[in-house]
């Protein structure tokens, strides 16, 4: 996944001496491979320390490992903007087009890379056994919920994704051990009382997460977490359009693995 994406994604999460590191290079990315940790430090006003805390919280063990990354991602984007062709003649609709392209590829290539094998082979797996799967979708996620369940319904699951807080209560309270609770959302909308998931894992109900990628991610309220992300730099619809693709993605992944496991079983 790439770094500068990373940084944009979870920059609303940071503190303030962060948000101006984040800010100092995602503004200088070309410069950072010529400054130290010292010179970044002074450049931006921060410690030292606080750098490396900063590389950290991205996932770098230090200062070096995030100047390769960031180095790998503008030699990333540089060829992709080299090799961008062009599909229509209009130039405005090329522009459109190219860039709701760009912000969906990157969006789902980075969701791919920032979720585990692991975690995809789990979610089938419990998809595939659950007897019944409800899903909730929180804000614009809520149309994915309805395309998540229809799929499943028409795969020979009982699956609900009504949006009625009495319907989704009722069927939630049916859910038994071995069953799925999907919980979907494209910008941490979905408001989900913590007593009632804990009442719904008692139950033996397995959890699964999909919503972008987050640095304060609740992990221990979900059995299985599949994340999305994608730059927030983008105006407010692309950037919906991208979140939404990646989520599409995932669920898409899901659905295929089950029909898989269904064609090899034939």
């Amino acid at each position: 996944m790439s770094c500068l994406i990373k940084i944009r994604s979870i920059r609303d999460e940071m503190s303030a001496n962060e948000k101006k590191l984040a800010d100092y290079i995602l503004s200088n990315t070309a410069l950072l491979r010529d400054y130290s940790s010292q010179q970044l430090a002074k450049a931006v006003g921060v410690s030292q320390s606080s750098v490396v805390k900063f590389c950290q919280k991205l996932g770098y063990k230090g200062y070096p490992d995030l100047k390769i990354a960031v180095s790998e991602a503008i030699a990333k984007s540089s060829t992709e903007k080299n090799t961008q062709p062009q599909y229509f003649n209009n130039l405005v609709l090329n522009k459109v087009s190219e860039q709701l392209l760009r912000g969906k590829l990157e969006a789902v290539t980075a969701t791919i890379e920032l979720n585990s094998e692991n975690s995809f082979i789990d979610a089938s797996e419990a998809l595939k056994k659950a007897k019944k799967i409800q899903i909730i979708g929180g804000g614009i996620a809520s149309v994915t919920a309805d395309y998540f369940a229809t799929s499943l319904i028409y795969s020979g699951k009982v699956a609900f994704a009504a949006s009625d807080p009495l319907y989704q209560l009722q069927f939630l309270k049916s859910l038994k051990e071995a069953d799925v609770l999907v919980l979907l959302s494209a910008n941490n909308e979905l408001d989900i009382k913590k007593l009632m998931l804990s009442d719904v894992r008692k139950q033996g109900v397995q959890i699964i997460r999909i919503c972008p990628y987050s640095a304060n991610i609740n992990y221990h309220l979900s059995d299985i977490l599949l994340s999305t992300i994608s730059e927030n730099n983008q105006p407010n619809n692309e950037f919906c359009f991208s979140r939404l693709a990646a989520q599409q993605h995932i669920i898409d992944i899901l659905l295929s693995l089950s029909e898989n496991k269904r064609s090899e079983n034939l």
